[in-house]
C-alpha cells in the first residue's frame, strides 16, 4: 500500500514538475519571439511601424550599462507585461510633448537588470522618427501606494517601476523606481522604425 502511495506521489510530481517547465518555456519562448518579431529597421520610412492601435510597439527603451533592450507596449495587462515593458496608461506618451513617462516591466524579465541601475546613467527612448536621451537621477524603494512618483509633471522625465525585492519568492511587497529627466532634445532618426519581421 505504502509502496502504491509513493508511486502515485512521485507521477504527480514529474508530471507537475513537466508542467512548470512547459509553461516557463511557454512564457520564454512567447517573450523571445516577440521581442525578435518588433525590432529597430533602418529600412522603413519614419512612422510606418508604431501600430499600437494593433498591438505593435509604442518604441523601445535601451540602458546600455546595464544591458536593458526591450519593446515599449501600451498598457500594463499580464499579456503586455509577458511580451514586453508596458506604458503606464494616463502618463505621457514616448515621444510626445513632455511630461512624466512612466514605464514597468517584471523584475524577472526586462527590468531585472534595473537592480544595477545608478545616478548618472543613461536611458534612451526611441519612437518612430526621434530618439530622447534621459539620465538617471535616482533610484527609490516605495510601497505600492505611494503613487506621488507617478503625479504629472511639465517636465520631460521618465519613471521606471518593477517589483522589488529583486529576488523575492511570490508577489513582492514593494516597487523599486528609477527616476530620469530628459538631456538631450530629441534626435531626429528619419530612417528608424519600428517594424515587424516578416
Amino acid at each position: 500500500m505504502r509502496a502504491s502511495l509513493l508511486r502515485w506521489t512521485e507521477a504527480v510530481l514529474l508530471v507537475a514538475g513537466f508542467a512548470c517547465l512547459a509553461a516557463s518555456l511557454w512564457a520564454v519562448s512567447e517573450r523571445t519571439w516577440f521581442q525578435w518579431r518588433y525590432r529597430a529597421l533602418e529600412s522603413a520610412p519614419a512612422g510606418a511601424g508604431a501600430d499600437s492601435a494593433r498591438g505593435g510597439p509604442l518604441g523601445r527603451i535601451e540602458i546600455p550599462r546595464v544591458g536593458v533592450s526591450a519593446v515599449i507596449l501600451d498598457g500594463v495587462e499580464g499579456r503586455t507585461l509577458r511580451r514586453g515593458v508596458g506604458h503606464l496608461p494616463g502618463t505621457a506618451y514616448p515621444g510626445g510633448s513632455g511630461g512624466r513617462i512612466a514605464l514597468a516591466a517584471h523584475r524577472d524579465t526586462f527590468f531585472r537588470n534595473l537592480r544595477f541601475v545608478r545616478a548618472g546613467d543613461t536611458v534612451r527612448l526611441t519612437v518612430p522618427g526621434l530618439t530622447a536621451v534621459y539620465q538617471v537621477e535616482r533610484t527609490e524603494v516605495v510601497k505600492p501606494w505611494q503613487t506621488e512618483v507617478l503625479q504629472p509633471v511639465d517636465d520631460d522625465v521618465l519613471t521606471l517601476l518593477t517589483c522589488f525585492p529583486f529576488t523575492y519568492l511570490g508577489r513582492a511587497p514593494d516597487r523599486f523606481v528609477v527616476q530620469a529627466r530628459r538631456v538631450e532634445p530629441g534626435l531626429s532618426t528619419p530612417g528608424v522604425s519600428l517594424r515587424m519581421q516578416p
